[in-house]
C-alpha cells in the first residue's frame, strides 16, 4: 500500500472513529473498514476485544470476516458473550492487556485458548485462510490498555512497515476508545443526577384533598402533631408512608 493510500485510509478512520458514540458500535465500523481497505496488506480478518476491568475479563465485542457465517456455526453461543479470564495467562488476548505489548502468533488457537476449544480454532483458521495473527493492544490517552485489537493475515510474514502502519491504526482506536469511554462516564453521571432529581421531584408533596374528620379524631390528631413536633398532614403522610 502506498504512503498516500494510507494516509487516505487514516483519515477515512479518524472521520469515523470521530462520529461514534457507542463503544459496540465503534468497533464494528472499524473492523469492516479495515478487512474491506487493507486487502492488499493481506488482512483478511478483525477483531475488538475490551477489558472489563471490575470483573477481571475481557469481552469479544465484534469480528469481520468473509466467512463470517460460516465460523459463527462453529462458535459455542454468540461471539458477542465469549469472554477470558485475566488470569488465563497463556492466552495471548490476555497478554496483550497484560503486558501492553504486541502479541503474534501463527495458531488462532493461542488467541482463544480458555475460550474455545482448540479443534474450533483450528476450523476457524483454516475457514478463513489464516497464516498469521498479531494483536495490538488499544490503549488509551492514559497509556493505559482498554482491550484489543486482533488483525489476521493471509500471509506468514510482516513487515516492518505494515507493522508501524497497524501500530498506528491501533493507536487511532485507542484515542476514539478515550473519547467514547468519557462520553460513556458522562451519560452515567447525566443519567444518577437525573435519576436523583427525578426521586426528588417524587418525594415532594404535590397532590392536595381534603380529609374530613370527627372532634374526637382531630383532637387525637393534634395530640400526634404536638408530640412528634410535625404537622397534621406530616403526621397522616408519616403514618401513610409506613404502610
Amino acid at each position: 500500500m502506498s504512503q498516500d493510500r494510507q494516509t487516505i485510509l487514516l483519515k477515512k478512520t479518524t472521520a469515523l472513529l470521530l462520529g461514534t458514540r457507542d463503544f459496540r458500535n465503534l468497533a464494528r465500523e472499524v473492523t469492516s473498514l479495515i478487512v474491506k481497505e487493507l486487502r492488499d496488506q493481506n488482512v483478511i480478518g478483525a477483531a475488538v476485544f475490551r477489558l472489563h476491568s471490575q470483573e477481571n475479563l475481557i469481552y469479544a465485542y465484534t469480528y469481520a470476516n468473509k466467512y463470517r457465517r460460516i465460523i459463527d456455526s462453529l462458535l459455542p453461543g454468540e461471539f458477542s458473550q465469549l469472554n477470558v479470564s485475566l488470569s488465563q495467562a497463556d492466552n495471548y488476548i490476555v497478554k496483550a492487556v497484560l503486558t501492553n505489548h504486541i502479541q503474534h502468533s501463527e495458531k488462532l488457537a493461542d488467541f482463544s485458548r480458555g475460550v474455545l476449544p482448540e479443534g474450533v480454532s483450528v476450523r476457524a483458521q483454516k475457514i478463513m485462510k489464516a497464516r498469521f495473527f498479531v494483536a495490538f493492544p488499544i490503549r488509551l490517552k492514559s497509556n493505559k490498555v482498554a482491550g484489543v485489537i486482533l488483525l489476521a493475515l493471509s500471509d506468514a510474514r510482516l513487515s516492518g512497515e505494515q507493522l508501524v502502519f497497524f501500530e498506528t491504526l491501533a493507536g487511532q482506536l485507542g484515542l476514539a476508545f478515550s473519547n467514547v469511554l468519557e462520553f460513556e462516564r458522562l451519560m452515567a453521571r447525566f443519567q444518577n443526577l437525573s435519576s436523583g432529581f427525578v426521586s426528588s421531584a417524587e418525594d415532594k408533596p404535590s397532590v392536595k384533598f381534603t380529609l374530613r374528620v370527627t372532634r374526637k379524631e382531630n383532637a387525637k390528631l393534634e395530640k400526634l402533631a404536638k408530640e412528634r413536633k410535625r404537622t397534621k398532614a406530616e403526621v397522616i403522610r408519616e403514618l401513610l408512608e409506613k404502610e
